[in-house]
């Protein structure tokens, strides 16, 4: 590099300044490995830390939709007094499509699943994909890599265009990248589609996790699932997710002043449906975070802790700078007094510190390499094409140069102002006794700073792990062990309601039959899948607030032996039993979170409840179950209600069998069952209830627990090292001071003592400054992950006197080497 730089010719003067303080700086570097190879280890760690920390926003929150122009594309969002996250039917997708002047145009999707077949002798494969409006690949300005996309008249007559549009990854995982697959027909749910186009690689439609395999036109619906609904014309049917794309020059404001009009508008012409019903412009990231509020709080989190680590690690370099500026105040001096500027001063020493910084980087990236490949390790537990990208790609690298600039100006730019403000003869006679004081103070301040930032990253980690811990004991209200789950969706073989219902009646009367088989069992969803329905709900008697006339709870629909099979105990009354039948009374059950809600103090038994609004039937509470998890293990108390199959069925089920031996031993058999049923039934997410909770509740949580114990770990060896740093550099400025104590008296001990007091000193005030922080630290914790439960004692005392200890340990080293100076020499010393 600096071969390279010496050959270059000579060019403008400020380039020349810059060449000779680059060289400087190199020359300087090779004369100091140890400072360098500490100072690139500190912002490493520091800058790897937060590029790993920011491939997990990325990939959570922030990573803009991969598609033309993404920051003018919006979503247009549904919401009632009741529900924030209401849909769209397709007659009002028709309507905002034909009102809306401040987009140029309006797209209609939702998630669905499919039996896929490559002819009518292949069994059905379930694959999941998007249910589209015609324009959506042109608003999105989507190009496809075969064939064509969808055209706007496409998806507005029921079952005109049976069309699909293969997303690439199906198209290379599953057909082999055949070129000509444009024109070829593929089986949907049974019903023969054209093949009409593929999608270009990286196109991962407008989910950020999610893989789809196909499109086809919203129009096709009711025939590919056999529905007997016209979805397209029924205005009481909200299904779809909307997009827009805004004009050039159009602001997001105004066009949520367009909406406001359209939706007064739509309200006065169809009161039954929209009477209370608003509309909004969202942003992508604003809808990330109203889906899933804990991924926001989690990344706010882990990178407020990583920005502390990298605090920590600027803080340290800069206290390394501080110590060579203190070294250098002769060469400084010497070079003042030969002519050198101030200000051409500064920028040298800001140079080297930009270049200590670059090379922080290079070393960082590298960790965030290593931290990333750790973080991909993570799997999300379902036969679902669902997945974490974590990856290190332009934007981490982008990331971690501008953390590299950061750094420079917080660890360089400080310590290079000060030591241009060098005294000339004080310093060259080595007499800087006032700025020597003026600089430890500074030191003082960056190390007890680190120790206090140490600690709230400490108490941080320890409220995770003790809420992690928590959860490994707490009882999730159902039992995990000798269960098998599996799901099933007949609609992807196009069965009616009736024929559905009679092949689950077949299915849980078979398996029953197995040998080793206790229990089995239906129910829409398991505990912690994210198969949960919502559910419209008026409890009787319950004084709703002005502006609402019913709730929403989270709901689940259950066969009669649902209870007993998970294991869920009852706090009143009784589950779900096999007595309540299609034409007996509508019962529900729900749990104790409920009726603590909308009956406290109150028998829930036998009140009744309205489900799907005011015009909805009565049901007749018959239970009270304990409260449990439903959707994730750290969630607060969350009400929740059951209804019976036989009274309300659905057509997508999961199986529960309670086994007596080894669960996974009945997965043959079981498939075997559904294959004599339907063998172009397919069987879906079949697993062990145990491993899908260890990859559902606990991983998820070691995986946090982990990164933040990281996250922690390295903060707390950077303060240590600016702490043990700062108190040998110590020692040897005041060795002749000690020499002079011991030589008029003092002992080793007291040497010993006075060095470990200097210290605990500095570790005290910053374990002071940063209780402070942690206490509101820990109440951000606590309000922010509510399923942690309130912070450990443990957490607050165990902490510190760790902290305590290890600092103790960093002061211990020096302050011996002090106790065991010679007098003599020490008297001697300059």
């Amino acid at each position: 590099m600096t071969r390279f730089l010496r050959n270059k010719r000579a060019g403008p003067a400020y380039v020349q300044d810059m060449r000779q303080d680059v060289l400087h700086a190199f020359r300087q570097f090779r004369r100091n490995p140890g400072f360098v190879l500490i100072a690139m280890l500190s912002l490493g760690l520091g800058i790897g830390a937060n590029s790993a920390i920011f491939s997990v926003a990325d990939a959570l929150l922030l990573r803009p939709l991969p598609v033309a122009d993404p920051g003018r594309l919006m979503n247009v969002s549904a919401a009632t007094p009741s529900n924030p996250y209401e849909s769209h039917s397709f007659p009002q997708y028709r309507d905002l499509r034909e009102a809306a002047r401040s987009f140029d145009g309006l797209l209609a999707y939702q998630f669905r699943s499919y039996g896929v077949a490559s002819d009518a002798r292949s069994v059905p494969q379930i694959r999941f994909g998007f249910a589209v409006s015609g324009n959506f690949f042109e608003v999105l300005g989507v190009k496809p890599l075969l064939g064509r996309t969808f055209r706007p008249g496409e998806g507005e007559t029921p079952g005109k265009d049976p069309v699909a549009v293969l997303s690439h990854s199906f198209w290379q995982d599953h057909l082999g990248g055949d070129a000509g697959v444009v024109g070829r027909s593929i089986r949907i749910n049974g019903l023969e589609m054209t093949v009409i186009g593929v999608t270009p690689p990286g196109f991962r439609g407008l989910d950020s996790f999610f893989t789809p395999a196909l499109f086809v036109p919203v129009s096709m619906i009711q025939a590919i699932e056999g529905g007997s609904k016209n979805l397209l014309e029924e205005r009481k049917e909200a299904w779809l997710q909307v997009k827009g794309r805004l004009r050039p020059g159009v602001t997001q404001k105004e066009a949520q002043s367009e909406l406001e009009t359209i939706a007064a508008n739509l309200s006065r012409a169809y009161p039954e449906t929209n009477s209370d019903r608003t509309l909004a412009v969202v942003t992508e990231l604003e809808s990330r975070v109203r889906q899933s509020p804990p991924d926001a709080v989690l990344v706010v989190a882990l990178s407020v802790l990583a920005a502390l680590v990298l605090l920590i690690a600027c803080a340290n370099v800069a206290n390394l700078q501080l110590a060579r500026a203190r070294a250098r105040t002769r060469e400084i001096a010497v070079r003042l007094a030969i002519g050198v500027g101030r200000a051409r001063l500064v920028r040298q020493l800001f140079t080297e510190s930009l270049l200590l910084s670059l090379l922080g980087a290079a070393v960082g990236l590298g960790f965030g390499w290593l931290g990333i490949r750790f973080l991909q390790t993570f799997e999300i537990p379902t036969d679902l094409p669902i997945g974490l990208l974590f990856q290190l790609d332009e934007r981490v690298l982008l990331v971690s140069l501008g953390a590299a600039v950061l750094s420079a100006l917080v660890c360089g730019l400080a310590p290079a102002m000060q030591a241009s403000r060098t005294e000339l003869v004080s310093a060259l006679k080595d007499g800087d006794g006032a700025q020597r004081r003026s600089r430890m103070v500074g030191r003082h301040v960056l190390v007890a700073g680190q120790v206090a930032l140490s600690l709230v990253l400490l108490v941080a980690a320890g409220m995770l792990l003790d809420g992690f811990r928590k959860s490994l004991v707490l009882d999730p209200g159902f039992q995990i062990d000798h269960r098998l789950v599996a799901d099933f969706d007949p609609s992807v073989v196009r069965y009616t309601p009736e024929k559905s219902r009679e092949f689950y009646r077949n299915l849980v009367d078979r398996v029953r039959e197995l040998p080793g088989v206790r229990r089995a069992t239906l129910g829409r969803a398991i505990p912690l899948s994210p198969n949960a329905h919502v559910e419209q709900v008026i409890p009787e008697g319950y004084a709703f607030p002005k502006d609402r006339t019913f709730e929403t709870v989270f709901a689940n629909v259950v066969d009669g032996q649902y209870f007993d099979t998970l294991g869920i105990a009852m706090a009143a009354g009784r589950g779900i039993g096999e007595q309540d039948r299609k034409d007996g009374n509508p019962v529900a059950v729900v749990n104790q979170a409920f009726a603590d809600r909308y009956w406290p103090g109150q028998n829930a038994v036998g009140r009744r409840l309205r489900l799907g609004g005011a015009t909805g039937p009565w049901f007749e509470v018959v239970g009270v179950a304990k409260t449990g998890r439903y959707l994730y293990l750290a969630e607060p108390a969350t009400p929740f209600l059951y209804t019976a199959y036989d009274q309300r069925p659905r057509m997508s089920m999961s199986l529960v069998v309670e086994s007596a031996g080894d669960p996974a031993a009945l997965g043959a058999p079981v498939r075997e069952i559904v294959r004599t049923l339907d063998a172009n039934l397919p069987v879906f997410n079949l697993r062990t209830l145990a491993g899908f909770y260890e990859k559902r509740a606990i991983a998820s949580n070691r995986i946090v627990l982990q990164l933040v114990s990281a996250l922690g770990l390295i903060g707390l060896t950077l303060a240590l090292l600016g702490l043990y740093g700062l108190m040998t550099y110590s020692v040897s400025r005041r060795t002749k001071e000690i020499g002079t104590r011991m030589a008029i008296g003092a002992t080793s001990g007291n040497v010993l003592r006075m060095v470990l007091r200097q210290g605990l000193l500095l570790a005290g005030v910053g374990m002071a400054f940063g209780g402070v922080l942690s206490y509101f630290t820990a109440k951000a914790v606590a309000i922010g992950l509510a399923g942690l439960g309130s912070p450990s004692a443990l957490t607050f005392v165990a902490v510190p006197v760790a902290l305590l200890a290890v600092s103790l340990l960093a002061c211990y080293v020096p302050a011996r080497r002090a106790s065991r100076v010679d007098p003599l020499r020490a008297l001697r010393w300059e």
